[in-house]
């Protein structure tokens, strides 16, 4: 019997005071590997905008917005995924989880901004990358021709824990008692994704130009002043001069007979 009471006092106690605390840190250092994965994910997605490191017409979602989805989603509980989840200001359904609480009942996310994230964009780490650039730079100046290579994505995500010292004594003696103090759960998580895609027809007319020399007789200015010189040559030889297009590129276009309607 004293050994039972020596190693209930030294061991057993502690630790059964201890695992319910050390799962629920547990618990939330998951929710945060798991939040790092949606922003970085996230971001490859949504790359246009402010997000782009060059003018990229693809679709944009802003960092606050994202944030703004990882509480509402991963941090929240019982909720469903909704499209206000990125303009929300506070926990969804049902709150705060009901077992991140600390044993006086307080939050251990203790205000929404406790969880915070980053995400950054940089150039694929390879030498291909650095030729690219090159190339894209020499064409660029001669057509509008650009390419999004930054495809290094990194999502970050910060979890601010609000702890309550844990006694290690039936009498609960705040002397003898471990406080962990202020925890912050940090995570990150990295994606390599290609975000040369075009975004739609006249993104592809666009990106086409740019690598067309001949384009450049398709634009104003110039178009006007080779429709005159054209018109000329026309009146002058032959009249198949003038059904000539130089530089002139239209997207695949579907024949109205393979279209279906209602």
């Amino acid at each position: 019997m004293t050994e039972f009471v020596l190693g209930s006092v030294l061991f057993a106690i502690p630790v059964f005071l201890l695992i319910p605390i050390i799962g629920k840190y547990i618990d939330m250092r998951q929710t945060a590997v798991q939040a790092a994965r949606y922003v970085a994910w996230e971001r490859t997605v949504w790359y246009g905008g402010s997000a782009a490191s060059v003018s990229w017409p693809a679709n944009s979602k802003d960092d606050g917005s994202i944030q703004n989805e990882v509480r509402q989603r991963l941090f929240s509980d019982s909720t469903g995924i909704g499209a206000s989840d990125s303009g929300a200001g506070d926990w969804g359904g049902g709150g705060l989880r009901n077992s991140w609480y600390n044993r006086d009942g307080s939050a251990m996310l203790a205000s929404y901004d406790s969880v915070g994230q980053s995400v950054a964009n940089d150039k694929t780490p390879n030498t291909a990358t650095t030729v690219l650039n090159l190339i894209v730079t020499v064409t660029n100046a001669i057509g509008s021709f650009t390419l999004e290579t930054k495809g290094f994505y990194t999502g970050a995500v910060s979890v601010g824990i609000s702890t309550e010292p844990v006694n290690f004594s039936l009498s609960y003696d705040g002397t003898v008692a471990y406080d962990p103090g202020p925890l912050t759960l940090s995570e990150s998580n990295t994606l390599l994704a290609n975000g040369w895609s075009a975004n739609g027809a006249s993104h592809v007319k666009s990106q086409t130009q740019g690598l067309t020399p001949t384009s450049v007789f398709a634009t104003d200015p110039v178009k006007t002043i080779f429709d005159i010189v054209k018109g000329a040559m026309a009146a002058a030889s032959t009249q198949e001069l003038w059904n000539l297009e130089l530089g002139k590129i239209e997207p695949d276009v579907v024949p109205p007979d393979r279209l279906t309607g209602p």
